[in-house]
């Protein structure tokens, strides 16, 4: 069942990442139930979850990060099961794509800043490294 949720929330978040990459916006019939279903299912959650979620709506709000951004981070650091939580990967995650994005517009000869861009990918990558690491331990 775990991994089931695991890969159900990646082809989640592969499916709003398309549609980001699409329309530059991420649906709030997709974050918030997430957001909502994932407090009521996983409560309580650690005190580091909290601080990444007012991290995230601080982001928002301060404009560093776009709302349907935030609100599917959010959404998703609530729906994991506390076995799969890796915080301390968040912050790297979110150095490495960015440099990525920095290097991508670098080669492509576009500005690199002031330029807002979809971000719904990042959390692929996440769900990806917690797929990776569930799976190595599967064995």
């Amino acid at each position: 069942m775990s991994l089931f949720l695991l890969f159900a929330l990646f082809f989640l978040s592969l499916f709003v990442s398309l549609y980001d990459f699409r329309h530059a916006s991420i649906p709030n019939w997709v974050t918030i139930p997430l957001f909502i279903t994932g407090l009521f299912v996983n409560s309580p959650h650690p005190m580091e979850i909290y601080a990444f979620l007012i991290s995230f709506w601080m982001a928002w709000k301060l404009g560093w990060m776009g709302g349907g951004d935030a609100k599917l981070w959010m959404g998703l650091i609530v729906s994991l099961p506390s076995a799969y939580q890796m915080l301390w990967i968040i912050p790297l995650i979110f150095f490495a794509t960015g440099a990525l994005q920095l290097l991508w517009r670098k080669i492509k000869g576009r500005i690199l800043t002031g330029v807002r861009s979809p971000g719904a990918w990042r959390t692929l990558v996440y769900l990806l490294v917690i797929l990776i690491q569930e799976l190595s331990h599967a064995y």
